[in-house]
Parts: structure tokens; sequence; C-alpha cells
């Protein structure tokens, strides 16, 4: 693995993983959620946003970085971007 995606990686699972642990203290089964194609979706949205970072570019990348100098989302609480 490239060096730079093993950055991207790694960064990828501390994420994940302090994301379950926060969700298991509030008593969410992490095992099924784990294992949901809604969780699959998020991890690749997590991975999208770290790899813009990290100078990879992808379209997901682009497209949430379009939404956010569109949205103004600091400004908009209780809103589900779909």
């Amino acid at each position: 693995m490239l060096k730079k995606h093993q950055e991207s990686i790694n960064c990828l699972m501390d994420a994940t993983e302090a994301l379950l642990n926060a969700m298991e203290k509030h008593g969410i089964n992490t095992e099924s959620l784990g294992r949901s194609p809604e969780f699959v979706v998020l991890v690749h949205f997590l991975k999208a946003i770290i790899d813009g970072k990290m100078d990879v570019p992808n379209n997901l990348s682009n497209r949430i970085s379009e939404l956010a100098d569109t949205l103004d989302i600091d400004k908009i609480t209780g809103t589900t971007l779909h």
C-alpha cells in the first residue's frame, strides 16, 4: 500500500473506531450496525472526506466540498442532507 494511502486508512480506522465506541456508550448495537449498508456508506463518506484532506482527488470529495460551500451548514441545524 502506498504511504499516502496508509495515513488515510489509519485515520479512517481511528475515526470509525471512535464513532463506534461513542455509539456503544449510548446503547447502540455496534455489531449489527457495522454490518448495515448505511454504515458502509457512512464509512465511504468518511473516507472521501479524509481523502479530500489528503489531496487524493475523487468525485465524492469534490461533491462534498461543493455542498459545503453551497450550504450554510453552520447556520442551519436539524437539516438532513440527502
